[in-house]
Formats: structure tokens, sequence, C-alpha cells
């Protein structure tokens, strides 16, 4: 599984919580228990981090029970992405996965159009593109298109975690105006987009449809207990055996993370042909193990009951200095910094 690493430009605006929660207004849901679950002031002005956001959706999820968040007109129970995720990574290519997930969607829902087509299937069947698009059948229950950018976006992110590397895409159509956020647009989709157009689709280069899927179910029980975090970070990509080294890694407990030499062992090489190839794609094993550190650290400090001791010893620090000094070097700022800031947004 590919490993996102957070970093401060991975946040989230204020602009979507409030969006969730008219929703949620608007079918007589107490959204003050879901702002207290999700740890999230009532009047939202700031960026937020992704596990506060995953954190409200996860707590709309659990009441409503609908993964389309009220936003359509049938609920959406909750698992149903998990059975088109599991059909998803017993497939060979992105492709197939593409095919079989909308045809999944199309065959379970009346009241969403979600299709994938290549471009010989298109009118000008010259330009190497394979569009997924997303109608639903009543736009007036999404007024603010909360469930279409978060859709596609979710599809385009998915399709990278299958693969394990990124996925170019070459515009994004929308059929409304140019929102106030747009923003953000630059953050959720890498690509151009498009407003008022005929439909509300990204669009695929077509030579990327034949990468195989590399995910496996074990993967997968990690990508749906996480879930909606990883598809709401920004991916960041290693190469493939500097993935398959951070996996092996992030298996274990933060302050078990296992040495270098052992590492070695479970690839069947020598210490130094380890390093080797991980310099060649520009890593080092002190890098991995730091990137695994940094991460858990920066997730403990959301927690303002742990000690900032007790968080170091968590991760691997057997004194509290070599603790501050090291997140100082990750992030330019100190603990006690890092966790007053979080806490001031």
């Amino acid at each position: 599984m590919t490993v996102d690493i957070p970093t401060k430009t991975q946040t989230i605006s204020p602009y979507y919580q409030n969006v969730i929660i008219r929703g949620a207004k608007r079918l007589n849901y107490n959204t003050q228990i879901l702002l207290q679950i999700a740890g999230l002031p009532e009047v939202c002005t700031k960026r937020q981090s992704p596990e506060k956001a995953t954190n409200l959706i996860r707590a709309v999820w659990q009441m409503m029970d609908d993964e389309f968040m009220g936003f359509t007109q049938q609920r959406c129970k909750q698992g149903v992405f998990a059975i088109m995720a599991r059909q998803a990574i017993q497939c060979q290519t992105l492709r197939e996965a593409l095919i079989q997930g909308t045809h999944f969607y199309q065959t379970i829902r009346n009241d969403i159009s979600l299709s994938f087509i290549e471009d010989s299937d298109t009118d000008n069947g010259t330009n190497n593109e394979a569009v997924l698009t997303l109608q639903l059948a009543d736009e007036s229950l999404d007024p603010d298109h909360f469930l279409i950018e978060f859709f596609l976006l979710i599809w385009h992110r998915f399709s990278i975690w299958l693969v394990g590397q990124k996925v170019p895409l070459k515009y994004a159509s929308f059929k409304y105006p140019v929102p106030d956020h747009v923003k953000e647009y630059s953050l959720l989709l890498p690509c151009h987009c498009r407003f008022n157009q005929d439909k509300n689709s990204i669009v695929f280069d077509r030579n990327a449809l034949s990468l195989p899927i590399k995910q496996k179910e074990r993967e997968l029980k990690r990508f749906l207990k996480n879930s909606p975090a990883d598809l709401l970070s920004k991916p960041m990509f290693h190469s493939t055996f500097t993935t398959q080294v951070m996996n092996y890694m992030g298996e274990h407990q933060i302050e078990r993370i296992p040495s270098i030499d052992q590492v070695a062992i479970y690839f069947n090489m020598s210490s130094r042909n380890l390093r080797r190839r991980l310099k060649k794609e520009g890593g080092s094993y002190q890098a991995l193990k730091d990137t695994l550190r940094q991460t858990q650290a920066m997730k403990l400090l959301n927690d303002k009951e742990l000690a900032i001791n007790q968080i170091a010893r968590e991760v691997g620090f057997n004194e509290p200095a070599g603790f501050t000094r090291a997140f100082k070097q990750w992030t330019g700022k100190s603990p006690k910094q890092y966790r007053d800031e979080g806490q001031s947004e």
C-alpha cells in the first residue's frame, strides 16, 4: 500500500465541513453530536487535517447509515464501497477495476448513473481518453455539488491506491458554474477543470489503464480501516521497491521497527544491497524509518491527552530531548509548537 506522508499543506477547507453539516441539518440530524464526535467546532473557519475530516465523514456515515451522506434519493448503506473494493482488487488491471467498479454501482443504484467509457466509444474516438462520468438523478439533493466532487475525487484516488503509483488525469468536467471555492480544485484533482460542461467527469489517459493492480486483501483491510483518511490525503509516492520496504516496516509497531539487517533478511539480500537499491531510488533506510516515526508522532500529537514524553516513547525515542530534536528536523517545529498550532486551528 502506498504510504501517504502528511505535510502542513495537506489540509481541507472549512467549506467542506460546513457543506456536510448543512446537508445533515436539512435531513434533521443532530449536527451537534456529529461535531462532538468529530472533535470539530460548530463554526469552522480554518482549514482542518484529513484526520478531522475523516472523523466527521465517519460520524455521518454511522449516524445516517449512508455512504452518500444524504445527497441522493436513497441511502447507500455502509459497506457498499468495501464490497466494490474487494471486487476491484481481484482484477488484473486498472481498466478492469474501473469497468467492474462502475458496473457494480450501476447495477445496485437507480438514483445515480456511473459510467466508464473509453474513447473508442465516444464521439471523437481519436483522443486517447477514458471518461468516468457521474450523474445524479436528483441534483437538487446535492445543491453544493459536494457529492459530485467527493465521489470523483474518491474514484481517482482509489485508482491511485489500486496501482500504487500516480494515475494522471487529462482534465475534469463539471456541469455547474465555477464555484466560489474553485481554488480547492487544484488540491483535489491534479488536472485542468472545466465548468459549465454537459457532464460531471474525470478523464484518464488510456495509457494508464493497463497498469496492474498491486493491492491484496491484507492491504485492503488496512485501507478500509483507515477510510476515507487515505483517500482524503494527497498521495505522495515512492518507487516500487521503496514502497515494499516501507510497507514491511510499517506492519510493525513503531517502537519495534525492524533493523536494516532484519529488513534485508526479509527481502533475501544483504544489508549492503538493500542500501544500494534504496539509494538508487533516492531513499534510505533511515529516511523511511523517520517517515514512519514522523507520521505516527503527528497523529499522536493530535491527542491532547497524551503527554509528549509518552509520545516520544511510543515512536521509539528513549529520551524526550532526542524526540524534540528529531521532530524539529522533520517539521521545523517542536512537538509542543506543532500541537499548539493544531489546537488553535
